[in-house]
């Protein structure tokens, strides 16, 4: 009787497990790749961002050893990239597996101090669709001079409420870094604005490059902006979005 008692548990444990393995809102984690080195931050309420997000689970990379990981076949087994890095040097093999993955349809989000990466790959500023030139350099006839501003209060305007990034999230304010004379090019799908006289007009988009809608958002500096609960939804919202895109890709 006892034998009997155990093994119906066993096939009682087997039979929640297959239904577990096939029910359809049973979904596993999301496998984030988050990238950083080349500028200081807060890595205690940054790391807090990610911890709160139950979809996901994720590992760290600091350069100079990001890009090898880029190149490598083992970057496949990321959902979502994200960078919060500012890259200075980058190689030639290295930029095309850039270019790769993201015909590929590879999901990437760029985040605020990312914007600087890269100042002598002409080909970045077209992947994340913008870039903050450490230099100033002329576009259609205005001079560019790139400047920020820490501590800031930032009126933040919903530019499309229907998006599955932005959806939920009403127009708002947050505390934190402004960044003035950005280039940002003409074909982006602006996500979030800003009317403040200092800052550039968006701060968050997507880029469509390749297969791959890139996304930037330019919040995020510190731990007042990071806590920022609109910030979070923008963010959980961006990843979850970018990596179904990826996957439908594939």
């Amino acid at each position: 009787m006892k034998f009997i008692f155990v093994f119906i548990l066993a096939v009682s444990a087997l039979v929640v497990l297959h239904a577990e393995s096939n029910d359809p809102f049973h979904q596993p984690k999301l496998k984030i790749l988050i990238i950083t080195g080349g500028h200081d931050y807060d890595r205690k309420p940054f790391y807090e961002v990610f911890n709160a997000i139950p979809s996901i689970t994720f590992d760290t990379l600091v350069h100079p050893h990001v890009n090898e990981l880029i190149a490598s076949p083992d970057i496949d087994a990321y959902d979502v990239l994200i960078f919060y890095d500012m890259g200075v040097s980058i190689l030639p093999q290295h930029q095309q597996a850039y270019i790769d993955l993201l015909n590929k349809g590879k999901s990437m989000i760029f985040l605020h101090h990312s914007l600087v990466s890269y100042q002598s790959w002409p080909e970045f500023i077209r992947i994340v669709g913008g870039q903050y030139h450490t230099e100033p350099v002329v576009v259609n006839g205005d001079t560019l001079n790139a400047n920020y501003e820490h501590d800031v209060t930032i009126p933040i305007k919903v530019e499309d409420k229907r998006h599955p990034v932005t959806k939920g999230i009403r127009d708002f304010e947050i505390f934190d870094e402004i960044y003035s004379d950005v280039e940002i090019l003409p074909g982006v799908k602006p996500l979030l604005s800003t009317t403040h006289p200092k800052s550039m007009r968006y701060v968050a988009w997507i880029n469509h490059y390749g297969n791959s809608d890139v996304i930037y958002i330019q919040l995020g500096h510190g731990q007042t902006g990071l806590s920022n609960p609109n910030f979070r939804k923008l963010l959980r919202q961006a990843i979850e979005w970018s990596a179904v895109k990826h996957k439908r890709a594939n």
